[in-house]
């Protein structure tokens, strides 16, 4: 998986301003779940480019500490590079489901679309769960219903119906194994948090134009990105083309650009007191 991330960081790099300003209203939702605030130290998981994590470093101040961490080595680089300025901020490389810290270390644990690729993603919580103090804030931030997201739901689409398959197929964690609320709520369960709760954000999604959109978003998909690359290019037009036109139909206009509707969800609790 790290290898997959990897590949696709350059597109990750490029689009990092518009993925932050995309989710800064959801982001600051995610921040609230935790509760982060001044002196809190906290680690975000699963972190890209670290955009969620520069977020909480605006909240913590000079007495707190963020870390970024991500499985992906150049990932990592990324949010190091972006986080150059901030000395509160350090970077790390371990995957989320094998957090490198002792037990109760930090106040609060964030993943902004990061559990919803962990294999076992009870399992994934459980290891944040443990990283935690008692007490200690975790929340998640995962795609709502594919129908909810159709900026990307009509790309992967577009790649299955040119293939007569499901994209990604049904056995491959993708961005929407934990759109539904209740199955998102049961996995920070499983993994040991209490008072859980959860909630819906809209995220619409504006691009410049259609041909914007789709040069952007299999950029920042990582299993489609390297799916593309690996197709013949008639073939790319083709799956181009069926996005673009479904992409007309589920799309309005709002000024010069276009939007799309968007929807995460979040997932929050804490660890036990004692």
């Amino acid at each position: 998986m790290s290898d997959m991330w990897n590949s696709v960081a350059p597109g990750w790099d490029e689009g990092a301003q518009f993925v932050d300003e995309h989710l800064a209203v959801a982001t600051e939702a995610l921040l609230d779940a935790t509760g982060v605030g001044a002196g809190d130290g906290v680690l975000a998981l699963a972190a890209g480019p670290g955009g969620a994590g520069l977020a909480a470093a605006e909240r913590v101040g000079p007495s707190g500490s963020v870390v970024l961490s991500d499985a992906a080595a150049e990932m990592v680089a990324i949010a190091a590079r972006r986080a150059s300025a901030q000395p509160r901020v350090s970077t790390a490389v371990f995957d989320q489901s094998a957090i490198a810290a002792e037990d109760g270390h930090f106040d609060a644990v964030i993943s902004r679309h990061g559990l919803m690729f962990a294999e076992n993603g009870g399992g994934a919580v459980r290891e944040a769960t443990r990283v935690l103090r008692p007490g200690g804030r975790y929340a998640a931030m995962t795609w709502g219903p594919r129908d909810m997201n159709p900026w990307l739901g009509l790309v992967l689409d577009a790649v299955g119906e040119q293939f007569g398959v499901p994209f990604p197929p049904p056995n491959v964690r993708g961005p929407f194994s934990l759109d539904d609320a209740p199955l998102l709520a049961s996995t920070l369960k499983e993994g040991g948090l209490v008072d859980v709760q959860t909630e819906a954000i809209e995220t619409p999604m504006h691009a410049a134009s259609l041909e914007a959109w789709w040069e952007r978003v299999p950029k920042l998909a990582g299993p489609l990105a390297i799916a593309l690359a690996g197709m013949e290019s008639d073939v790319r037009e083709e799956i181009a083309q069926r996005a673009l036109s479904a992409g007309a139909n589920a799309s309005r206009r709002e000024g010069d650009q276009i939007v799309f509707a968007g929807l995460v969800l979040i997932g929050s609790g804490h660890a036990p007191s004692g």
